[in-house]
């Protein structure tokens, strides 16, 4: 039976599991935990899991972004704040801390806050204990600080930037979740996982992806970690042609870091387990399109990627109905771009074949 964490954190890789065991152990105390890690190796992920997995499970999880809050409004939403305190505090309002009142508190980003804000934090984990704003009532906090960075906190304590008394307060416990560079054992799962999940999104029944694609990403350094993964599958799964996801997919894409991959591979199915393979085991792969003679390198590259681009848009628009902010939004385009598409090709959404 799989745990809140295996259903939350991917993978079965010695570093990944390394993580998922630390954070059990974690979870059954409410010390505060400093989780670190690239931006994109889901690091909120590793907070539920915390949470969910513990002592707190059937208390509430909340998780708030530092780097949206001004100082006021870090120290109004955390702490909460009496009718009149300010101008527009129109009403008493119950802060963070009482919403999650014996469950926990998401830092992400923490190191964005202003000194202030850190001051202000600070306090609250050495008192255990806060005021609303505008108010002389001390109310007791009863919560468990997770707090998350995506850069090098000890350089921010060099700089001046961030408080080392705040660090050591939170670094009571610490997990480090690790680039995906560094568990690219996991890299097969994982797209399985993404394929799956976009199958269940959309209603389509894609099985794979090429062992020729697959080679790539894996020499691929994915800077963006599992987010950068997530978002590429999905991209290559609106742009698949068939079942099986194969190189054309990358023909008008700017994942130019992309190395190639060896030459002479087979294109074939990569396998991957309970991916919805056919009885025999095997997969049809569509041919490659064979290139139309007369053209020039240049020439036959910009008529392909017009063809690519005027399927891929009707396709988008017979699944959206014709909607164009819904088709933009499928393929991470701006909706101006993605019109202006349609506009190209003279795609006339009227005419359309609805499903």
């Amino acid at each position: 039976m799989f745990s809140i964490i295996d259903n939350n954190i991917i993978g079965q890789s010695a570093s990944i599991t390394q993580v998922k065991s630390l954070i059990k152990i974690n979870a059954q105390y409410s010390a505060p935990v400093l989780i670190t890690g690239e931006t994109g190796t889901g690091k909120e992920l590793a907070a539920r899991g915390l949470h969910y997995s513990g002592i707190f499970a059937d208390k509430p999880f909340i998780a708030l972004n530092c780097s949206t809050f001004s100082d006021e409004l870090f120290v109004s939403e955390l702490f909460g704040y009496k009718k009149g305190a300010f101008t527009d505090a129109k009403t008493d309002k119950e802060g963070l801390l009482v919403a999650a009142n014996g469950g926990s508190i998401f830092f992400d980003e923490i190191d964005s806050l202003s000194l202030k804000s850190q001051t202000a934090l600070l306090r609250l984990l050495q008192e255990s204990e806060f005021r609303p704003v505008g108010s002389s009532q001390v109310i007791k906090a009863n919560v468990r600080i997770i707090a998350a960075a995506n850069c090098d906190l000890c350089k921010k304590i060099a700089s001046g930037e961030f408080r080392q008394d705040l660090y050591f307060r939170l670094f009571i416990l610490s997990v480090r979740m690790p680039p995906l560079r560094e568990r690219l054992d996991d890299l097969e799962v994982l797209i399985a996982y993404f394929i799956n999940k976009f199958n269940d999104e959309y209603g389509l029944s894609r099985s794979g992806i090429c062992e020729r694609l697959f080679s790539k990403l894996k020499q691929y350094h994915w800077p963006g970690n599992i987010r950068e993964l997530e978002n590429t599958i999905h991209r290559y799964y609106l742009l698949a042609g068939g079942p099986v996801i194969d190189e054309a997919v990358t023909i008008d894409l700017d994942h130019n870091s992309l190395p190639p991959a060896a030459s002479g591979q087979q294109i074939q199915q990569y396998p991957f387990a309970d991916s919805g393979k056919s009885e025999s085991g095997h997969l049809e792969v569509k041919a490659e399109v064979e290139p139309e003679t007369g053209l020039d390198f240049c020439e036959a590259k910009r008529k392909a990627i017009e063809d690519f681009e005027a399927s891929f848009v009707t396709k988008l628009l017979h699944q959206t109905k014709g909607n164009v902010t819904k088709a933009a939004n499928m393929c991470g385009k701006e909706r101006r771009a993605f019109g202006k598409l349609v506009k190209k090709y003279q795609i006339n959404r009227q005419g359309l074949q609805l499903d």
